[in-house]
C-alpha cells in the first residue's frame, strides 16, 4: 500500500518497512500531485481535505490524527467513496491537562483556589466528559451543557441550559466547530453570551477557532478589563489576529492537545483504522503487519520527580502555559508565519501528561 502522510504524525517515520511505500511530507505542503497513485492519506488538522485535493487521485482511505474534523470535507470523501477515520478522544487527557494548567495560573495570579468556584462546561464529549469527571474527582462543582447529548442521554438531568452554564465564574468550552444543522457552534459565544458571564469571569477555550466570536471577545474585554480569556485556538490559524491575542489573558498556539500520550494514541488509532480498512477492502496484507506493530508498542514511562506534594504550583510547573503565552506573543510581535506557528508547537509533542506524573497533584477539596 502506498501511503502519503504528514511527517508530524508521531512514530510513522519508524514504519517505512511496514508499507510498500511511505511518503512523509510537511502537512501544510501536501498537494494533489503528491496523492496521485496513493492508496491512503494520513493528516493532522493543518491539512485541508477537500475535493480539490483528493479528486481522482486514487486515494481510498483518509485518516486524521485529530479529534476535530472541521478541516475535512466529508461529503467530498463520500462522493469519491473514500473511507474516513479520525482519532476522536486521543487527545482528551492532554486537553484536560491544559484546562488544569490554566486553572493553576488563575489560582496563582489571584490567590483564590478555583475549587471554591463552580465551573461550567460547554460540550460533554470526549474532552468535556473527561474534564467533568476529573474536576469533580478533585473537589470542583460543575454545571454542564450539551443539547445534542442531553437529548440522547439517560441522565439528562445532568444537563442544563447554556445561559445557566455561562453564569458560572469559570466556563470551559469543548465543542467541535459546526457551521450548519440544528446545533451549530460557529460563534456560539458572542456578545449576548459573554454578557451573561461575571465581569471578572474566566473563559477557557481549547476547542476550535470560530467557536468564540473574536470580535465580540475583543469588545467584551475592552468593556470589562477584569474578564479573563484563556485560549488555545484562533480564527484563521496560523495567521492569527494580533488584537484577539492582545485581548486574551492567556494565549497559546493550539497546543492543548499536544502530549506524547495523545500523539501516540492518535497514531495507534489511525493505524488500527487503516488495518481494518485493508482487511475489509484493500486486502494487501498490510493489516497483519500493522497489527504486529500495534501489539509490540510499549506504554509511555512515568515522568520521574514530577513535583513534590502537588498543588497548583506543581501543575503550573509541569505545564507552564504562561511561558508558552510569552513565546507566542513574542513570535507574533516578530511577524508570525505559518512555519513559526508550527515551530512553537513542536516541543509540546514530548510533554508528559499529568496522569503519568509521579505525584498526586490535587488531593481533595480545599477546606
Amino acid at each position: 500500500m502506498r501511503v502519503v502522510a504528514d511527517a508530524g504524525i508521531l512514530g510513522l517515520e519508524a514504519l517505512d518497512d511496514v508499507f510498500d511505500e511511505l511518503i512523509l511530507l510537511p502537512g501544510r505542503q501536501i498537494k494533489r500531485a503528491d496523492l496521485v497513485g496513493a492508496d491512503a492519506l494520513l493528516v493532522r488538522s493543518i491539512t485541508k481535505i477537500d475535493e480539490a485535493l483528493i479528486a481522482d487521485t486514487g486515494v481510498r482511505f483518509v485518516g486524521t490524527a485529530t479529534s476535530g474534523r472541521d478541516h475535512v470535507d466529508e461529503l467530498a470523501l463520500a462522493k469519491y467513496g473514500i473511507t474516513f477515520a479520525d482519532a476522536k478522544g486521543a487527545n482528551a487527557g492532554a486537553v484536560v491537562d491544559y484546562v488544569f494548567a490554566c486553572l493553576a495560573q488563575f489560582a496563582l495570579a489571584g490567590g483564590c483556589d478555583p475549587r471554591a468556584l463552580r465551573v461550567g462546561i460547554v460540550g460533554l464529549g470526549c474532552v468535556g466528559g473527561l474534564l467533568d469527571t476529573r474536576l469533580r474527582e478533585t473537589g470542583f462543582t460543575t454545571l454542564c451543557c450539551d443539547p445534542p447529548l442531553a437529548m440522547r442521554a439517560q441522565d439528562h438531568w445532568r444537563f442544563t441550559a447554556l445561559d445557566h452554564v455561562l453564569a458560572c465564574p469559570i466556563v470551559c468550552v469543548h465543542v467541535p466547530l459546526i457551521t450548519t444543522g440544528e446545533n451549530p457552534t460557529q460563534n456560539l459565544i458572542g456578545d449576548d453570551q459573554l454578557r451573561l458571564m461575571p465581569r471578572n469571569g474566566l473563559l477557557i477555550n481549547p476547542s476550535r477557532g470560530g467557536v468564540v466570536d473574536e470580535a465580540s471577545l475583543i469588545r467584551h474585554v475592552r468593556a470589562n478589563p477584569e474578564f479573563r480569556y484563556a485560549a488555545d485556538v484562533w480564527a484563521g490559524e496560523p495567521l492569527v489576529s494580533a488584537e484577539a491575542i492582545d485581548s486574551a489573558w492567556l494565549a497559546t498556539p493550539h497546543i492543548a492537545g499536544y502530549s506524547v500520550q495523545a500523539k501516540k494514541s492518535a497514531t495507534t488509532m489511525l493505524l488500527a483504522s487503516l488495518a481494518e480498512f485493508d482487511e475489509m477492502h484493500a486486502k494487501t496484507g498490510l493489516a497483519a503487519r500493522l497489527r504486529a506493530v500495534l501489539n509490540s508498542e510499549q506504554d509511555v514511562e512515568v515522568l520521574p520527580n514530577a513535583g513534590q506534594g502537588g498543588g497548583w504550583e506543581a501543575i503550573a510547573s509541569l505545564f507552564d502555559v504562561r511561558s508558552l503565552d510569552s513565546q507566542f506573543r513574542s513570535a507574533l510581535a516578530r511577524g508570525l508565519s505559518a512555519e513559526a506557528f508550527d515551530a512553537l508547537r513542536q516541543p509540546l509533542k514530548a510533554r508528559i501528561e499529568f496522569g503519568n506524573a509521579a505525584s498526586t497533584l490535587l488531593a481533595s477539596k480545599p477546606a
